[in-house]
Parts: C-alpha cells; sequence; structure tokens
C-alpha cells in the first residue's frame, strides 16, 4: 500500500492511515488523516526541524489524498481541512468542498416565479472553487423562492428537501438532480474473487410494485397550502412532498425513477473490496456470481467508505438499483 497527502503548501507525504466517505445521498464528503504527531520539517537544504506535527496545519487548508499499490496512487479525496485533533497520532478531519459553501453566510435572495434551477446554482457557488455539472437538468421552478440569512449548506438542504433533489459532489464539482442522471464508467465485481465480503448483499427477485404520488405543496397568498399531484400509477402507493412547482416533464421523470427504485430487482446492500479498482459514487458495478450466472448484473453505486492503512486498502461500497432492467 502506497498513499501520498498533499495539505496546503507542503509536499506531499506519507500517512500513518486514511480514510474517507462519499455518496450520493449527502453533500459533504469527508477523509480522517492520521500522521505521527512529532515529524521532522525539512527547511532547507538538508536542515531537518523537529516539530509537533498538529501545529503545523489549519483550518481552511486544501487538503488532497491518494492512495493505491506500489506507488500508483489515485485521488481519493479532495476538500479541506476542518478540524485538527491534538491527539496521539495526530488526526486531521477533513470535509469535502461543502466546506466553502458551510463557510457562506447570510445569503439573502429572492428569485421570482420562473427561475431556473441553475440560476440559483450559480448564484450559489459565485465566488467559491466550486464548478456545476453539465449534467445538472434544466429545470424551472414556477414559485418564488427566497433565501434569507441561509448559509450555503442551508441552500443545498432546501435543494434536497423541498424540492427533493439529489445533491453531492464530484469532489469540487456539484452535481444537482435525479439521483441516477450523471453515470459514470463502470468497474466489475466476481464475488469470491475480488470481493472481499458479500455478507451484507442481499438478492431480490421480486419486489412489489408500487405507485408513486408526487405533491406539489404551494403557498397562497393567505398563508393556506394549495396541493396538486403527479402519479404514476401502480399497486401500493409512495408519497413525496415537494414544496415548489415544477416542468410537468421533469415531475414524470421524478416519479418514474422512483418507481424504477421500488420495482427494481437484482442486489442490494453492501461489499468489501480491494483499494482497487477504483470506485466511486455515480459509477457502475458489473456484479457477478460465478454459482448463479442469471443473477449477473449492473447496479448504480451509491456511496464509498475507503481506508488505506497498515492493515491494508479496503472499499465498503453501497450498492445501489439495478440499471439492466
Amino acid at each position: 500500500m502506497t498513499a501520498n497527502i498533499k495539505i496546503g503548501p507542503y509536499k506531499a507525504f506519507k500517512p500513518t492511515s486514511v480514510n474517507w466517505k462519499r455518496s450520493v445521498d449527502s453533500y459533504s464528503d469527508s477523509s480522517l488523516i492520521k500522521i505521527p504527531a512529532i515529524c521532522m520539517l525539512k527547511s532547507s537544504g538538508d536542515t531537518y526541524t523537529r516539530v509537533e506535527s498538529s501545529l503545523q496545519f489549519k483550518e481552511g487548508m486544501k487538503v488532497e489524498v491518494a492512495g493505491g499499490y506500489d506507488g500508483n496512487n489515485v485521488t481519493r479525496f479532495k476538500g479541506f481541512i476542518r478540524r485538527i485533533n491534538f491527539t496521539v497520532p495526530c488526526e486531521i478531519e477533513c470535509e469535502g468542498y461543502s466546506y466553502q459553501l458551510r463557510l457562506k453566510l447570510d445569503i439573502n435572495k429572492v428569485y421570482a416565479a420562473g427561475v431556473k434551477m441553475k440560476t440559483i446554482l450559480t448564484d450559489l457557488v459565485a465566488g467559491t472553487d466550486i464548478k456545476l455539472s453539465d449534467k445538472i437538468p434544466d429545470v424551472t421552478i414556477s414559485t418564488a423562492v427566497v433565501f434569507k440569512r441561509a448559509s450555503g449548506t442551508q441552500v443545498l438542504d432546501w435543494l434536497k428537501e423541498k424540492m427533493l433533489q439529489t445533491v453531492y459532489f464530484n469532489y469540487d464539482v456539484l452535481y444537482v438532480g435525479l439521483k441516477e442522471t450523471e453515470i459514470k464508467k463502470t468497474v466489475r465485481f466476481r464475488l469470491g474473487w475480488n470481493v472481499i465480503k458479500d455478507n451484507d448483499l442481499k438478492f431480490n427477485s421480486n419486489k412489489e410494485h408500487a405507485q408513486v404520488k408526487i405533491e406539489i405543496q404551494q403557498r397562497e397568498k393567505n398563508g393556506q397550502f394549495k396541493s396538486a399531484v403527479y402519479q404514476s400509477k401502480f399497486t401500493n402507493t409512495l408519497v413525496k412532498r415537494i414544496h415548489v412547482r415544477l416542468d410537468d416533464s421533469y415531475l414524470a421523470k421524478m416519479a418514474q425513477a422512483y418507481k424504477a427504485s421500488l420495482l427494481g430487482t437484482g442486489y442490494e446492500g453492501l461489499i468489501t473490496a480491494f483499494a482497487i479498482p477504483v470506485v466511486e459514487p455515480g459509477m457502475v458495478a458489473a456484479l457477478e456470481d460465478p454459482r448463479y450466472n442469471e443473477r449477473h448484473s449492473s447496479n448504480f453505486i451509491e456511496e464509498v467508505e475507503g481506508s488505506l492503512g497498515p492493515g491494508g486498502g479496503r472499499q465498503k461500497i453501497k450498492i445501489g438499483n439495478q440499471l439492466n432492467g
């Protein structure tokens, strides 16, 4: 196992251990880096100074984590120092690019009905290093939107809770939209071969049919909420409520996406794999089981929790909805 950590102005160095977590269900990526409490700081030539590691860093410094095998280190995390723990070994807690939005306070914006979601996001990331994904859908919000003394992450929470959007980062790139729109490359896993543990992986061959209702709640001038319902017919019912009016075509796509997640069969759960192949949320896991050829499937990867250390490299991967029907 090999790893390189870049923090602030310092050259890349080796950690004692490092772990990271990224998910399409969370916009806050995280990493925990452990390094010796005392280190030798090279100042010039062959001059070294014995220093306390925790005092060399400060909150807000940029961080990049790369790791792999035999020096072939691949990026696993990008973000910023959020907290330094004065422990032995020294622990450096890091947050992804949501950190910049967490520090963006006192947002006061009023958007008239008819505003594009992309317009809100463009205003949100202004003044940061964050870029917007080109896969963000072109959605019109037909309801006035008001943010009063909000932080950047509260705006992201509003998109998740009031508009039912999936919000996550690809390092410094922000994506907002339907969960399975931004599909990345495929990685292959064979149970019992490059999968270390699959005890938490289940195969479901018979999910129940479902009806999805999306209820739109709009506040009238009298303060009361008026509801409109979009539904996708099937037997049982799942109700999802949003608080703004969106394009009918996009509401139909949302309902279809929820229905697909309820009707889909196949694998779901967790697998544990080695540090290679590199896995990121949004990729596709091509799963093979040599005992059951009929169960081969391609599934959306929702979350990855990885680690590199003296005990080796591991990736705990959350398997989501099957993509090949």
